[in-house]
């Protein structure tokens, strides 16, 4: 019965085919992950808006954009805590299958590590408290300046700030701690984090935006084919108009998507206009 059953399927397929009828394509199985079926994915939980917990919830602008590539790749999706500097040890490690940060891509971390296509292009402002404020980057010469551990940005200040003097920290928590309490001048940190803290805090002020590099997502060397299957992922996403939908809705009006991701990604749909 089952085989006569199969034949008349395959037939009637066939007939379909014959008269020009479309036959809906079979979905493509989802890509090789750690757990069968399931994207682990680390994140930070202090590091809004881009990922943090509310609500005893993962959330934020890059957890959410890998909820959707997750829906995409026919995965479901789990959100696992950890430090900056444990992720990328713990990707290449096959600890998890990406990470819900836009990471800064350097020689030294594609040696490690296997990066996806551009997710957008880092910057970074410092913070300092209003009654002694840092008012650029290069101000920090000869003044100590909180980063977290491992970050990208410490070579980077380093670089625009000869003579400054980095303390590193496990997390942004820690590091904004320690610039409220006068133990260091100034906080090194990603765009929307240092603007945030702003708002948040009325004490501290930022200084001008410096361009820190392209920002991918970090997958295993080993895993090349979820890493082909992110980047179609992340491209459709791009084209949809998804990422522009979570930028908008996690990001204030002046935060802007920068110019060379709408070029990475052709059709991507724009960022409504700020207001003056």
């Amino acid at each position: 019965m089952t085989t006569r059953r199969n034949a008349l399927g395959l037939a009637a397929m066939a007939a379909g085919l014959a008269a020009g009828m479309a036959v809906p394509a079979l979905a493509a199985a989802p890509p090789p992950t750690i757990t069968r079926g399931v994207l682990t994915v680390a994140y930070r939980t202090d590091d809004k808006p881009v990922s943090f917990i509310a609500d005893g919830k993962p959330t934020g602008f890059l957890v959410e954009f890998e909820e959707a590539i997750a829906a995409k790749l026919g995965l479901k999706v789990r959100f696992v805590a950890t430090s900056f500097a444990s992720m990328l040890p713990g990707v290449r490690n096959h600890i998890y299958d990406t990470a819900a940060f836009a990471t800064l891509v350097t020689p030294a971390r594609q040696k490690a590590v296997a990066f996806t296509t551009p997710i957008g292009y880092g910057q970074a402002r410092l913070v300092s408290r209003s009654g002694a404020a840092i008012g650029k980057v290069d101000g920090a010469s000869g003044k100590t300046v909180a980063i977290t551990q491992g970050s990208a940005l410490i070579p980077l200040l380093r670089h625009i700030a000869p003579g400054v003097k980095v303390r590193e920290f496990p997390n942004i928590a820690a590091s904004l701690n320690a610039l409220i309490a006068g133990q260091v001048n100034g906080l090194f940190t990603g765009l929307a984090t240092a603007n945030a803290l702003v708002k948040k805090h009325p004490g501290l002020v930022a200084s001008q935006t410096v361009t820190t590099g392209v920002a991918e997502y970090p997958v295993a060397k080993g895993n090349p084919k979820l890493l082909k299957a992110m980047d179609r992922a992340i491209g459709e996403l791009m084209k949809d108009g998804t990422y522009t939908k979570l930028f908008v809705k996690w990001n204030p009006p002046a935060v802007r998507i920068p110019d060379q991701l709408y070029k990475d990604y052709p059709g991507m749909p724009h960022q409504p206009p700020a207001k003056a």
